[in-house]
């Protein structure tokens, strides 16, 4: 057979899962179409609460699995000829883990259409993914009753927004303290974004709570998008969200909201019926932590600030600095 790629091998490919008992001659095509994607140790293959539209086999090396932070500990390790990235490909949600290259390692990278052709064209090969699925979903149930307290887990179900995949007040009033915490000790900068969306209940009303929630949807993950896998975008009420910004300080955080902002005015998302609706404008405060100040008075401080924003004439970035003074 002809390799679609100088650096794949054929032992390489017959290894991996999906391709079991599948005739590789007659998949070459969709081979064709793939890349391969090489990472060193530590590197960010999935960043959580992201979208994600590729599947990743791995051809060499191997990954870890981390929830809730890169920092954690890893809840499992997937080494070669598997694969990771089915979920959020198939269900068309935001990502619930980091993926980590644990040491240099080498993935075959297939869009989702490749994938869809793939199962399309071969039995085998919708058999082999439908295997892998389900063997996830047993190893995380495994997870959950071998290391984690059954009362824990029904309450993190509770730490997640419905509609946008993000995580919600109640798992950021757990977690900023924590994040806060590592920020003084280690003395770093840390700030924090804002941003409210302006007059969304009016938009509601002219276009319907539907496309309001579509739009909301198409925002969030817009913003997202622009975020490093350090960044944590968090839905704080209806349409306000605050953004966590590790290591920046308030002229860096600045600078990230500008680009936020500028990526949800130059979005205009396509609807099924295939009208544009320009999103809303958006509000967005920054404050950065201070000596001594706790979570509530840091979300104080940003919130004060997107206040700020608001009574000024909206759509515009208010930075609300150490000594209080309104920067525009």
């Amino acid at each position: 057979m002809n390799f679609f790629l100088e650096d794949v091998t054929p032992e390489e490919l017959e290894r991996i899962q999906l391709f079991r008992n599948v005739n590789l001659e007659s998949i070459a095509g969709l081979l064709d179409s793939c890349t391969v994607k090489t990472l060193g140790d530590g590197d960010v293959l999935i960043s959580q609460g992201q979208m994600n539209d590729k599947l990743y086999l791995i051809l060499s090396g191997k990954v870890r699995i981390h929830i809730e932070f890169l920092e954690s500990a890893p809840i499992g390790i997937i080494g070669e000829g598997e694969s990771v990235g089915e979920l959020s490909v198939i269900d068309q949600m935001p990502t619930t883990a980091y993926v980590v290259a644990d040491g240099p390692s080498r993935f075959l990278v297939m869009d989702e259409e490749i994938l869809w052709s793939l199962i399309q064209a071969s039995h085998a090969a919708a058999w082999n993914l439908l295997i892998t699925l389900t063997k996830q979903l047993r190893q995380a149930n495994q997870v959950m009753t071998d290391d984690v307290d059954v009362e824990q887990v029904y309450k993190s179900y509770g730490t997640v927004d419905a509609l946008t995949g993000l995580h919600n007040r109640r798992w950021l009033d757990i977690m900023l303290s924590r994040i806060i915490q590592r920020a003084s000790t280690a003395e770093e900068p840390f700030s924090v974004l804002m941003l409210d969306i302006d007059h969304f209940r009016e938009f509601n009303e002219q276009y319907g709570r539907l496309q309001g929630d579509r739009i909301l949807y198409s925002m969030v993950h817009t913003i997202t998008d622009n975020l490093r896998p350090s960044e944590w975008m968090v839905r704080y009420a209806d349409d306000v969200f605050v953004v966590l910004i590790p290591g920046m300080d308030v002229q860096a955080a600045k600078d990230i909201a500008g680009r936020l902002h500028k990526a949800v005015m130059d979005a205009v998302p396509v609807e099924p019926d295939g009208r544009s609706v320009p999103y809303p404008t958006i509000s967005i405060g920054i404050a950065e932590l201070e000596v001594a100040q706790t979570p509530e008075m840091l979300l104080e401080a940003a919130e004060t600030a997107v206040h700020q924003a608001k009574s000024s004439g909206r759509n515009q970035i208010v930075v609300l600095s150490p000594r209080r003074e309104y920067e525009r």
